[in-house]
């Protein structure tokens, strides 16, 4: 096929390649967060503890991070569109096996495959999208490419919990089975091929360390807070083995001939600057999916149909966000847009701190918009513009990267902020416990059935004083994800647009 010839069919298939596309990002990240909602079902099943059972999100960790480290040198060696069709057919039956098993250690082998197979999907979907368009419609791209990426987290919860609830916990994982099936079929029809690259070696060595040192961190992220971080021998070691095989790995690439990562694409500043502002983008953009779920249910009593619903509400900022975003990105100067975004996502999460105990439906659904919408803001430029200055021959590697620094901003986030919420809400029971006393001047305005010296009515205060704590606990981490957010937004300045050489 001729070049000419080529442009012509993915011209012709433009449409269709970015429906597949969106089609395979949306699958990878609904799943992503849509299983968390039915553990508590898989715990009774499967008769697990709570540690137990929290190895089927991190065993799909695990595997996505195994994966994501050797996808530039997998797609540039047998091809873009046989990588993507394989992972996607491999994550398709992967998914339908979860849902059939009937042991807990058959339930994470399946979903260690099922990370392994869509560690690859939303890195190589995102550049088959993008290359499809000439470079002036590629934020354009980006933007329509970037609802099906985001959208999946955010109507998880509305989706898994009636699934849950109505059919079992298996129905989340079988609802990849009609996507993938389109998914795979468009791959093959649609996705145009690409040249393999088969004279480049593996760099096994780099490779193998590599993957030590952020698989160890992963999990050091992911169990840390239930074994209460370095008082555990566990974490301790996890972080000495990242730590030391991140320094073989930095050793490694700069003394061989063809490492797994060339160290000089990160030498290009615009990169470089776009990988740091997609980890400050990546440590606060999953905070609010993990926190208000917590904070309605417990606090609020609403079932988990009615927070699925108050959730669904971000999508549509980040549906809105998207197509701004993609309009915007070509006309104005990106950094610009990344600003305006981190400021605005800030606002939404100081509005959210200002929350009490009587906060409703409609203060959780208009803030949702806000951070959605601007979230977008963040997102689209991020990705459309961080391989803008570099080499193309870089690519292959350069975009799996930016989504493992993007996730490894997630996890640092969210180990973060549960242990800084647990911590918060264990010193404020203990300060508001200080008040609770018969000598305390304020008791005598309370009925007399409150006496604390009483212990139904000690129970009673205690369990009102811990919901009140917990409140407090939830508004100092919003208040912590807007010093966050706007402490990231100077990184926007590091962005810059040039062609690309």
């Amino acid at each position: 096929m001729t070049s000419s010839a080529h442009a012509g069919g993915i011209t012709r298939h433009r449409s269709a390649i970015m429906m597949v596309t969106m089609i395979a990002a949306s699958i990878y990240s609904l799943n992503l967060t849509i299983v968390s909602i039915s553990l508590p079902h898989m715990q009774g099943t499967f008769s697990a503890t709570p540690d137990q059972i929290a190895w089927v999100v991190t065993a799909f960790i695990v595997g996505m991070t195994t994966m994501i480290v050797c996808t530039g040198w997998l797609s540039a060696r047998f091809g873009r569109k046989r990588l993507f069709t394989l992972s996607l057919i491999v994550f398709t039956l992967a998914s339908l096996m979860c849902g059939n098993v009937h042991t807990l250690e058959g339930e994470v082998m399946w979903r260690f495959l099922q990370g392994v197979a869509g560690a690859s999907i939303i890195p190589l979907s995102q550049a088959i999208a993008v290359s499809a368009y000439p470079a002036d419609q590629q934020g354009k791209a980006i933007g329509v490419w970037g609802i099906g990426n985001m959208i999946g987290p955010i109507i998880a919860p509305p989706i898994g919990g009636y699934l849950t609830e109505l059919y079992g916990w298996p129905t989340v994982f079988y609802i990849n089975l009609p996507l993938g099936l389109l998914a795979v079929v468009g791959a093959i029809l649609f996705v145009p091929h690409s040249e393999p690259d088969r004279g480049r070696r593996f760099d096994v060595v780099g490779f193998a360390v590599l993957v030590v040192s952020v698989v160890s961190l992963q999990l050091m992220l992911n169990r840390g807070t239930r074994l209460d971080w370095f008082a555990s021998t566990e974490i301790i070691v996890e972080a000495a083995l990242a730590a030391l095989f991140f320094y073989i790995f930095l050793v490694h690439a700069f003394t061989v001939r063809n490492p797994i990562l060339r160290p000089e694409m990160f030498m290009d500043r615009n990169y470089a600057g776009c990988l740091l502002v997609a980890f400050g983008f990546g440590i606060q953009v999953f905070l609010p999916t993990i926190l208000l779920p917590l904070m309605l249910k417990n606090l609020r009593g609403y079932p988990i149909e009615m927070i699925g619903l108050l959730l669904a509400p971000r999508a549509v900022g980040v549906l809105a966000g998207n197509l701004v975003a993609g309009f915007l990105t070509s006309r104005f100067q990106p950094k610009y847009l990344v600003v305006i975004g981190f400021i605005g996502v800030s606002a939404a999460a100081w509005f959210m701190s200002r929350w009490t105990l009587d906060v409703g439906p409609w203060d959780v659904a208009w803030t949702g918009i806000m951070q959605g919408f601007f979230s977008s803001l963040i997102f689209v430029p991020v990705a459309s513009h961080a391989f803008s200055t570099l080499s193309l021959r870089y690519r292959e590697e350069a975009i799996p990267v930016f989504y493992l620094i993007l996730n490894l901003g997630g996890s640092l986030g969210i180990a973060g902020i549960i242990t800084y919420w647990t911590s918060s809400t264990q010193h404020n029971h203990a300060v508001l416990s200080e008040h609770v006393s018969i000598f305390n001047p304020m008791y005598r305005f309370l009925p007399g059935a409150w006496n604390p010296e009483r212990s139904p009515t000690a129970a009673a205060l205690d369990l009102e004083i811990m919901r009140q704590a917990s409140m407090i606990a939830y508004n100092d981490c919003f208040t912590m994800i807007m010093l966050v957010t706007l402490l990231s937004a100077p990184t926007a300045l590091l962005i810059r647009r040039r062609a690309r050489t």
